[in-house]
């Protein structure tokens, strides 16, 4: 069984279990050429022998880009898709090649009563003490009968285990973010532990929702060929939810932003209860954006979340009518706790 990284395996007795009972013939790709019935037993015998073996039954390299050179024949290069977004150039290398490529190809697979497509996240069992399951995103299917699945997949890492030159200190992470990357392995369907729901935070679209309270999201990705993380805006101040539940990472012009709309709807609610007609208002969408602090502004209410010191993070708020300046404690824009 193909596990991620250095895991332990499982004996190989509990390793061929029946994955379905047969392939619907929609969720074949097209045009593949077949395998004769001593090709397809030859196959399966080298798959069951290879299994036995210390180590994993297929190896994937990330063969390094020479420049100006064209690439090996075997070695393939694609950009990686996750929620309609190419977020990054792969290149992969599966040794041995022709033994891959003779099974054959498609496009969904089953495990229990559960069906995962090509490019849908997926929960994978851990092949170590891990009290939690890994998270991967299946780029292709390949099998060679009903009893011997693959999955070639990349790996959405929690932060913490990024390489160690990635990791950012302080840590800014969220409990529930993942960081996709582009290291390639080749997993057995049998580990896959059910489907992985992940969606994008566009951190820099201040009208983009953000996650839900416990919903798994990304917003950075970690390029294993350059060593890279993605960048990640330095001028943007972020608080952390002090709910452990929660734990996201909140921007300060969020939290301005939003403290400027409720303060307009308050005021455009006094005002209609006053008899008076409801000015309509929008914000500047071009409200500050600095390290220092995070001001949103209207044209009646300025909010302000200057940088934290030892103490919990507050948003000042000022009329710009009367000059009246109060303090309010922030609270999270997801879960709705006091941030603390």
């Amino acid at each position: 069984m193909t596990r991620k990284r250095d895991a332990v395996d499982e004996p190989s007795s509990v390793k061929r279990r029946k994955l379905t009972d047969n392939f619907p013939s929609e969720s074949q790709s097209p045009a593949q050429s077949r395998l004769t019935e001593p090709e397809k037993a030859e196959l399966l015998r080298w798959l069951d022998q290879a299994d036995k073996k210390d180590g994993p039954i297929f190896n994937v390299s990330n063969p390094p880009t020479r420049k100006g050179a064209k690439n090996p024949p075997d070695v393939q290069e694609k950009p990686l898709r996750l929620n309609d977004q190419d977020y990054l150039d792969a290149r992969w290398l599966i040794k041995p090649n022709d033994r891959w490529l003779n099974m054959t190809k498609y496009k969904k697979f089953t495990v229990g009563n559960q069906t995962h497509s090509v490019g849908d996240c997926v929960l994978v069992k851990p092949g170590n003490e891990s009290d939690r399951d890994w998270k991967a995103q299946v780029h292709e299917v390949r099998a060679a009968d009903e009893h011997h699945v693959f999955l070639r997949c990349t790996w959405l890492e929690n932060p913490e285990e990024l390489p160690q030159e990635a990791r950012s200190t302080p840590p800014y992470h969220g409990k529930f973010e993942l960081v996709p990357g582009n290291k390639m392995d080749i997993i057995d369907a049998l580990t896959v532990n059910g489907p992985l729901k992940v969606v994008r935070w566009e951190e820099d679209n201040d009208d983009a929702p953000m996650p839900a309270q416990g919903e798994y999201y990304w917003r950075q990705t970690y390029n294993y060929d350059t060593k890279q993380l993605s960048p990640q805006n330095p001028d943007h101040l972020i608080i952390k939810c002090s709910n452990e539940a929660c734990g996201i990472w909140l921007h300060a012009s969020c939290l301005a932003q939003d403290a400027v709309q409720r303060k307009t709807q308050q005021n455009g609610d006094k005002a209609e209860s006053n008899g008076k007609k409801r000015a309509r208002k929008s914000i500047n969408k071009n409200f500050i954006k600095s390290a220092e602090d995070a001001v949103a502004e209207d044209d009646t209410i300025r909010a302000e979340v200057p940088t934290p010191e030892s103490e919990a993070p507050k948003i000042i708020i000022t009329d710009k009518k009367t000059g009246d300046e109060t303090e309010e404690p922030v609270h999270c824009l997801v879960c709705k706790e006091l941030v603390e």
